[in-house]
């Protein structure tokens, strides 16, 4: 989800019952470096509230002091380490899912976050880094000992990337042979799909991503579904089209107009998605040189929804 939770698209989820919301990650060296745009990453008002922090690296000193500077610069309520990203950028410095190749050094940037701040510290991480090497299962009984307080788990293999169905016999495994909560991470698109997996995996809590792109609606339907009431709200593409524009405006208030407009464009083709005879509308959108243009594009996308 690099990207794309940001401010606006946190705070839309939170209102649309999400239980907690993760900055998007940074860099351990950027942080300590004092990096504008890194410390840019984690601004967010108590209306995010409760929000996890998510922060990579490779170095344990290194993480452990990123971990007390976000703590005592931003006081969030969890920090996270990233163990699952397989993005090049992050491999390369041998930080994210490149972990998973190094269990001992995982557990060791573990244990000194830990023991280097008071609020919770938790772990995200993938599977293993190929299908050769599934080491989830060993990894997440050595974090156990580390102090850390949760586990997600996405189980796909790095080199998997989105590829190939997340298989969530691994989440249940996991679950089995530790004592530590566990959250469950992968092709969670419908509400359905979340109560699914905690029925099928044991998992306490259920984290969703690309399923909510679009459709912050989710989180509200899941907790309605798990109280066996009926949807308050639908994913209705005039629904989605009026969201869509006040998303715009809440990127606008936070970033400025220039950042905004840049920012937007990779949200258009998710709040579209399943939309009919709009392809010359969201090609309108994406190619869009100035806010006004897109504002302009969207009500008539409104005005066709007839809104």
């Amino acid at each position: 989800m690099a990207g794309y939770t940001n401010q606006a698209f946190r705070q839309i989820c939170k209102e649309n019952g999400a239980g907690l919301v993760c900055t998007e990650f940074v860099s351990s060296d950027g942080l300590t470096r004092s990096s504008e745009k890194t410390y840019d990453y984690l601004r967010f008002s108590d209306l995010e509230r409760p929000i996890s922090m998510q922060i990579f690296g490779d170095n344990p000193v290194v993480m452990a002091e990123a971990a007390n500077l976000i703590q005592n610069e931003f006081h969030p309520d969890l920090i996270d380490i990233n163990a699952g990203c397989s993005v090049p950028k992050v491999i390369k410095k041998n930080a994210g899912a490149a972990l998973l190749k190094n269990p001992s050094l995982l557990e060791k940037i573990a244990r000194a976050v830990v023991e280097a701040v008071s609020v919770p510290v938790t772990v995200k991480m993938r599977s293993g880094w190929n299908r050769q090497s599934i080491v989830a299962v060993d990894v997440a009984q050595r974090l156990e000992q580390t102090g850390i307080q949760a586990i997600t788990i996405h189980p796909r293999t790095a080199s998997d990337g989105f590829r190939n169905p997340a298989d969530w016999s691994l989440i249940a495994e996991i679950k089995k042979s530790i004592k530590l909560p566990v959250i469950g991470s992968g092709d969670v698109c419908t509400p359905a799909g979340a109560l699914r997996m905690f029925a099928e995996t044991g998992c306490e809590a259920v984290m969703i991503g690309r399923g909510a792109l679009g459709n912050p609606w989710i989180f509200r339907q899941v907790s309605e579904l798990l109280d066996n009431k009926p949807p308050s709200v639908t994913d209705s593409p005039p629904a989605r089209v009026q969201l869509c524009k006040r998303h715009l405006q809440m990127e606008i208030q936070y970033r400025g107009e220039k950042v905004a407009h840049k920012e937007m464009k990779k949200f258009y083709r998710w709040y579209l998605r399943g939309f009919g005879n709009v392809s010359e509308i969201r090609e309108k959108l994406v190619r869009s040189s100035s806010i006004n243009e897109a504002c302009a594009v969207l009500e008539e996308l409104s005005q066709i929804q007839k809104l």
